[in-house]
């Protein structure tokens, strides 16, 4: 017989509080004020994106750099870790102040605005779904007129 591990009398939990996002109707997650603040804050010639759905919902990433590589690849420049992402999905392209995105032979497509496509020139608010993901493409234009 083994004996009991004795306890201090008390629970001790150790994370990060829950923290609640209200969603819509359509399951998205709609922008917050803090997300609101992060676009207005962008840099000429960068963007954001925000993921709506998916694992990864709350997200954000910052398109900084010429070519960012999305995928399920450990070395993507985003990780999106889900079976319906293949493991060099999409590449997000910048040429001067537009950043497009290119399907990189990917087997579920990429799509935007829920239109598969090979490539496209994004605008803000544009919806780029990656397998099961959805990001919002947004500049800092989107914010400040």
């Amino acid at each position: 017989m083994t004996n009991p591990i004795p306890t201090a009398g008390e629970t001790t939990i150790i994370g990060l509080p829950a923290i609640t996002i209200p969603i819509t109707t359509t399951g998205d997650r709609p922008l917050t004020q803090e997300d609101l603040d992060t676009i207005a804050r962008l840099s000429d010639g960068t963007a954001l994106l925000i993921s709506t759905r998916g694992a990864v919902s709350g997200s954000r990433y910052l398109l900084d750099e010429d070519e960012i590589t999305v995928g399920r690849d450990p070395r993507a420049d985003i990780l999106l870790d889900d079976s319906t992402v293949s493991r060099s999905h999409a590449v997000f392209r910048r040429t001067g102040n537009t950043f497009e995105v290119v399907d990189a032979g990917s087997l579920n497509g990429t799509y935007v605005n829920r239109q598969r496509v090979d490539r496209a020139t994004l605008r803000n608010g544009d919806e780029i779904m990656i397998g099961k993901f959805r990001l919002v493409y947004f500049t800092k234009s989107a914010v400040i007129a």
